[in-house]
């Protein structure tokens, strides 16, 4: 008996091995064999979106879009779940946990992908991207890749601006036709410098004493304008971009050589030197250390004279109107490159999902020209009720506030949904803003050299946050109100090495190799 139940016993082993290993390659295969599912069979996708919750018309609207999708995708329904971004991470956090059924999500700035798909909350999409001709042919290659971890497809990116932002310099234009300021030199200098230097800024800084010598120095320089400083004097500026903490790139450089913020960039203490020397000569307010809101002179009569923002096409004009007198914009370095990092908003597919090759067909239909009259009903709502129609691209947004508020019977942010380019222009838009930003902005922008890749902080955690932290203790030394800067900046280095910065770089350096190899780099 005893050699009987041993004999029993083992077999029973052998049977449970056998189906946990069949269980495993079903699971395995079902995610393939999903791949290829039957079109005719009727399925409800369920959607995560990010907006401002249910809204009075949501439903209606909702009811409208199941109605149209069967032209467009048959025998597909959406359940619609709508959550504040403030909420998003939490409740999306708990539904992961709890493995809850889904199948389109939003992966936006709240969620931290690479940490995501490490869980395994995402369905790879590599292979489906072949069900979805349209979405590949429309949405660039470098920018699908945004949403790659690890050289695998885990969200689409929702298609609109995907620069870094062109900046520039922002000025009353009256003073700076009466103190004649440079502007032409300005332009240029930012142009065609390699690399800013302290003496590039005179021009900035002779304006300047003319205006105070006439005396209409007003507020003076705005912070803006000395973080633009400092982000630009003796180091890549534009063309630079952080990996992780001190460790950057130049984006011009496709060998990828990663610098240090720290001590490859001596000559960035000028930056600091420029904007003491403003403060001592009165350019900059003198109680920029206590001031709470450095804005709120920005726009203003009587405010700051000279400010750093983001320039685009006609930015004078409409900066003019907007504040309601003369503003000047001069456009400062601007290289458009596109970042390598995750964008800040994209559509994944739950790992749950049983329909991914339908709700990667749906992604689709957001993303591309073909979808785009049921994307605007999304985003939009019902003609004659929420908004009317100017023309087959322009509509009159007919509710309270603009589309994405809480205040209205409807009207979601496109930038949640898909692929902004197809989107209706509003009032509150500038007329042939899409065609701009998608031409001249988009089209002539480079891609980083290290799209495609994603950073792993987890080896270097501890390091990264005691950088952070040391970095923040000094943020206020931009502000150039410190005659002591130079030791408080070796101070603030020194404790930045003994938080291990040099190790963060050294990470940043092995983790770029390994990918470089498998990417052929």
């Amino acid at each position: 008996m005893k050699g009987l139940f041993g004999k029993r016993f083992l077999a029973l082993c052998l049977g449970m091995i056998l189906v946990a290993s069949c269980f495993v390659g079903c699971g395995g295969k079902k995610k393939t064999t999903a791949i290829v599912e039957d079109d005719n069979e009727q399925v409800t996708l369920k959607w995560i979106l990010s907006g401002p919750g249910m809204l009075k018309d949501s439903q209606k609207v909702f009811d409208e879009f199941n109605k149209e999708l069967v032209n467009y995708l048959p025998n597909t329904q959406v359940e619609f779940e709508v959550i504040p971004a403030s909420d998003f991470a939490e409740k999306w956090r708990l539904m992961s946990a709890s493995r809850e059924e889904a199948d389109l999500v939003w992966v936006g700035w709240v969620l931290n992908l690479r940490e995501e798909a490490r869980k395994g909350s995402f369905y790879p999409m590599d292979e489906l991207l072949e069900a979805v001709p349209d979405l590949t042919a429309e949405i660039p290659s470098h920018i699908i890749d945004l949403g790659r971890i690890n050289g695998k497809l885990y969200c689409i990116p929702n298609y609109q601006m995907m620069v870094n932002l062109p900046m520039g310099v922002k000025v009353h234009k009256e003073l700076a036709d009466k103190y004649d300021l440079d502007t032409d030199g300005i332009t240029e200098m930012f142009a065609t410098d390699e690399m800013i230097t302290k003496e590039d800024y005179k021009i900035f800084e002779d304006f300047l004493e003319r205006v105070k010598q006439g005396g209409d120095l007003k507020q003076g320089v705005a912070a803006s304008m000395l973080a633009t400083i400092v982000g630009s004097v003796g180091t890549f500026g534009e063309n630079m971009e952080t990996v992780a903490g001190n460790a950057v790139i130049d984006m011009r450089d496709d060998s990828l050589q990663v610098y240090d913020l720290i001590s490859d960039f001596p000559e960035s203490e000028d930056a600091y030197a420029i904007a003491n020397e403003w403060f001592k000569k009165g350019y900059v307010r003198k109680d920029i250390l206590s001031v709470t809101d450095l804005t709120a002179e920005v726009g203003k009569e009587n405010g700051y004279i000279m400010w750093s923002e983001s320039v685009f096409k006609d930015d004078s004009e409409k900066m003019t109107k907007k504040w309601g007198f003369p503003i000047l914009s001069i456009p400062a370095r601007q290289a458009l490159w596109i970042p390598h990092s995750t964008p800040t908003t994209n559509t994944g597919i739950a790992a749950t999902s049983k329909h991914p090759k339908r709700a990667m067909k749906l992604i689709e239909l957001m993303c591309t020209e073909k979808g785009k009259d049921l994307y605007n009903l999304l985003c939009y709502g019902l003609e004659g009720v929420h908004y009317e129609k100017v023309s087959d691209t322009e509509i009159n947004w007919l509710e309270e506030d603009v589309p994405g508020s809480s205040n209205n019977n409807y009207g979601y942010s496109s930038w949640a949904i898909g692929n902004t380019f197809n989107a209706y222009t509003t009032q509150y838009d500038v007329a042939g803003w899409n065609e701009y930003i998608l031409n001249d902005i988009n089209g002539k922008a480079k891609p980083s050299p290290l799209v495609g890749f994603s950073f792993d902080p987890s080896p270097v955690k501890l390091e990264l946050a005691q950088y952070e932290a040391v970095k923040k203790e000094y943020t206020y030394l931009y502000k150039g109100a410190t005659d002591n800067w130079k030791e408080l900046l070796e101070e603030r280095n020194k404790k930045m090495k003994a938080a291990g910065s040099d190790k963060i770089v050294e990470e940043v350096r092995r983790q770029i190799e390994e990918w470089k190899k498998t990417v052929g780099k």
